[in-house]
């Protein structure tokens, strides 16, 4: 677990080391250019939007997908912040999502099954419940936030409501590409 993190860590520095403060867009994996991914919500110039964190809805982001590599099995999706702690916690898995859907859309319902996405799975952290947990971030506290969007060389034999860090560990064993969305989020005492 720690060597994947540290694995996409690296890859992430090489390209946003230039993006540090407004954020980045990134692509990985010998397919990358062929995967073309989007958000409608998430702005690499701008912070994440509240509405995404526990002060405003604490919905799930949204995404488009434009172009998928071939041969992609299904589609998935984690996200986790840094608050500068030893580990970057994980608030969000998504798995099996069928290649052929265009669109993950904002608020996903918080189950271990997206009827919506044909029964994609969602993870959750250690003891919580499934589904998109928002970041929630103390006043003055900063969180840099990732997004990542893979395309998948196989569907994942994980079971729906599994712990993110399996979830994490399957998606990292059959990644084709992928497009991560790099965004700050900081609370001010006055949101």
């Amino acid at each position: 677990m720690v060597s994947m993190r540290r694995r996409r860590l690296l890859q992430s520095a090489s390209v946003c080391v230039t993006s540090l403060v407004a954020g980045c867009v990134e692509s990985t994996g010998e397919a990358a250019g062929s995967f073309e991914v989007s958000s409608s919500a998430l702005d690499s110039a701008s912070p994440l939007p509240t509405r995404f964190t526990c002060y405003g809805v604490g919905e799930s982001t949204p995404f488009t997908i434009q172009r998928v590599p071939e041969p992609t099995a299904a589609l998935a999706v984690t996200a986790e912040y840094d608050s500068g702690g030893i580990t970057d916690p994980v608030f969000w898995t998504l798995w099996n999502v069928p290649p052929d859907i265009d669109r993950i859309p904002a608020g996903l319902p918080r189950t271990a099954t997206v009827d919506p996405l044909d029964g994609a799975g969602q993870g959750r952290p250690e003891g919580g419940e499934p589904g998109y947990q928002p970041p929630c971030p103390q006043p003055g506290q900063r969180y840099t936030t990732r997004f990542q969007v893979y395309a998948l060389g196989e569907r994942l034999d994980v079971a729906d409501g599994t712990d993110h860090d399996t979830a994490i560990e399957a998606i990292g064993d059959a990644v084709l590409a992928s497009r991560r969305f790099t965004l700050e989020y900081e609370r001010t005492p006055t949101r």
